[in-house]
């Protein structure tokens, strides 16, 4: 998986005047963070600071985090620029308030070698514990005071020669690409899921939120981009140049990134609320922006219509080699540079990171096993977006390509949007489920709840939660039954928290002046007592007159009987595609299947209707 206003965390650091520069090493452009320990006598005393001197504000605390909750860190890094041998030297302030009484905080922190670590300015005993920091306090912190960390260190930049870009347990962390595909040299990172550890010690989850802000040098002949607004830059002597930039919108740190390239191509649009939109592209594939990104500014304008302000100031989509995608890091969206031979895809893939402006970034889940709340509902955005500005006909056709997805992902590997248990690897759902299938269940509620009411209430969910705790899928069934006056209970039951998609069949008798119809859900897999949710039907008659009618599913097998002003010769199940499921064939008069869908064999025995 945001913005300029503040819902949420804040403590105080600073960064001070820049130290000189060596010629041997590019040190660290940003000087000492001011000390920040908040307690008094025994329990710590607070540094005095001018309201200047103050980069996080204090906010909202969620005390139900383990040990503290992150409110920033101050990041700096200085790369030693030698091709094939590049190095780096970091500290990194962290800013937090204590959620318990603590004599130890925990960081996450792999690789590196460690340097020197503080708390509040005073020299810190520290261990290694595998891929985890642990620093002694020098003094007990009690609970919802605020104290600060700095950890100093110094490593190897990773060389990503991108051969499995979609290898994750290879591919991540600060890194840089001898070659990229205009066979340059790139700086970039990545830190989606849990790999911020891999350059920067800090707690290293989505439901642990936070501000940051970068002073970062290289040689000035590169461009550098991080997360939030440039606040300055400064020519060194030495050839260098130090960057600085500040996010004060809490965001979760696998969206902490920064990259540096010697050859974009910037391109600048706006919204139309005036929000700035740049643009680096390489320079094969400059000609290409305006395909990928024309539109950007378009649905900026109806995310914000639909769904809430925009609130991360300013907005930036990055080339880069990142992992075969897209990634959302806040204000600074990474665009794989495999994406721009399809500009189609680019631009699906830019509105998708986008749209993450609202779910995942601005709302983040409080666990993986709610990945969907993130992924899913960003995709569901991503359709209405490309609706509004192709037409209703192309939003329906992103939606059968997601049933198509949801189907293979489906059959390979079939899983809960929502698994129970223990929080899992991420990486062992991430597929299409979450992805297409967590979109289409989103567009199913709106189906029960309605597109108005279900466009207001997600508005009102990125409202309440944004810069706030983070979210469950309990939340959105609890919120979305108390704004509908609907029980969701057998939906979320059977296609949330429940794996795999009907299978039906649809027969249909005359029974007295009444129609008798029978809904069989024939899958072998998924909810023992079949999937629960309303399934709309077409009653077609000899001059090809439809009549609507609604069956609620109840089981593997319901029947309902209906009366109807003609006598119906078929059946057209599913007429405006809202159901993650598929029909047998042959049941849609005349054809095998109805417009835009064919035949095709499911599994041993089972051929249904999918999309073309």
């Amino acid at each position: 998986m945001v913005s300029m206003g503040h819902a949420g965390h804040g403590v105080c650091a600073h960064v001070g005047m820049a130290r000189a520069l060596s010629s041997s090493f590019l040190l660290l452009a940003a000087g000492s963070l001011a000390a920040c320990f908040a307690g008094a006598g025994p329990e710590g005393g607070d540094a005095e600071e001018s309201e200047d001197e103050l980069r996080f504000r204090a906010g909202v605390v969620d005390t139900t985090l383990p040990e503290v909750d992150a409110v920033g860190y101050d990041i700096e890094l200085a790369v030693t620029d030698a091709p094939g041998r590049e190095t780096f030297r970091a500290a990194v302030k962290g800013s937090y308030v204590a959620t318990e009484d603590l004599t130890e905080l925990s960081l996450d922190f792999a690789g590196n070698t460690i340097d020197d670590v503080t708390v509040s300015g005073r020299r810190a005993e520290h261990r290694r514990e595998g891929d985890r920091l642990v620093v002694k306090l020098p003094q007990r912190v009690a609970k919802g005071r605020r104290f600060t960390t700095r950890v100093a260190y110094h490593g190897q930049v990773t060389q990503a020669d991108g051969a499995d870009p979609n290898d994750f347990a290879a591919f991540g962390g600060f890194m840089v690409k001898q070659k990229n595909s205009e066979n340059k040299r790139i700086y970039t990172s990545l830190s989606w899921p849990s790999k911020a550890r891999r350059w920067l010690p800090l707690r290293d989850h989505p439901r642990d939120v936070a501000e940051v802000a970068f002073t970062v040098t290289w040689p000035k002949s590169f461009t550098v981009l991080a997360n939030g607004k440039r606040v300055g830059t400064t020519d060194n002597p030495d050839g260098s140049k130090t960057w600085r930039y500040e996010a004060l919108t809490p965001m979760p740190t696998y969206d902490f990134h920064v990259s540096a390239y010697e050859s974009w191509k910037q391109g600048e649009s706006r919204s139309e609320s005036n929000v700035p939109i740049a643009t680096y592209a390489y320079a094969r594939t400059a000609s290409r922006a305006s395909s990928v990104y024309g539109d950007v500014p378009k649905v900026l304008d109806f995310y914000e219509a639909k769904f809430g302000k925009y609130r991360w100031g300013s907005l930036a989509f990055i080339e880069e080699p990142i992992f075969g995608g897209g990634m959302e890091h806040a204000s600074v969206v990474s665009m794989d540079e495999t994406l721009f031979p399809d500009p189609r895809e680019a631009r699906s893939t830019a509105f998708h990171e986008l749209a993450h402006h609202w779910s995942g970034n601005l709302v983040h889940v409080r666990t993986w096993n709610d990945f969907w709340l993130s992924e899913g509902f960003t995709e569901y955005l991503t359709a209405r977006a490309i609706a509004h500005v192709d037409g209703p006909a192309a939003g329906k056709r992103v939606y059968r390509e997601y049933l198509t997805s949801t189907l293979a992902a489906d059959r390979a590997n079939p899983h809960a949007l929502a698994p129970a248990g223990a929080e899992i690897d991420v990486l062992s759902i991430f597929d299409a489920i979450p992805y297409q299938k967590g979109a289409l269940t989103v567009r199913m509620l709106e189906r029960i709840v309605g597109e108005p009411e279900m466009t207001a209430f997600i508005k009102g969910w990125f409202d309440r939660h944004g810069f706030g705790k983070g979210v469950t899928t309990d939340d959105l069934q609890r919120e979305l039954e108390e704004a509908s006056g609907k029980d969701l209970s057998g939906f979320f039951a059977t296609f949330v928290r429940g794996g795999y998609h009907p299978e039906l069949r649809v027969t249909f008798a005359p029974a007295g002046g009444e129609t008798e119809l029978r809904v069989e859900q024939l899958q072998s897999q998924g909810p023992a007592g079949g999937f629960l949710f309303p399934l709309d039907l077409d009653l077609v008659d000899d001059a090809g007159r439809a009549e609507r009618v609604t069956v609620e599913l109840t089981g593997k097998t319901t029947t309902k009987r209906v009366r109807t002003a003609r006598a119906p010769r078929s059946v057209v199940v599913d007429p405006d595609e809202y159901a993650i499921a598929v029909t047998a064939c042959g049941q849609s008069g005349g054809g095998e299947c109805k417009a835009d869908y064919r035949c095709a064999p499911q599994r041993a025995g089972v051929s249904a209707c999918v999309p073309r």
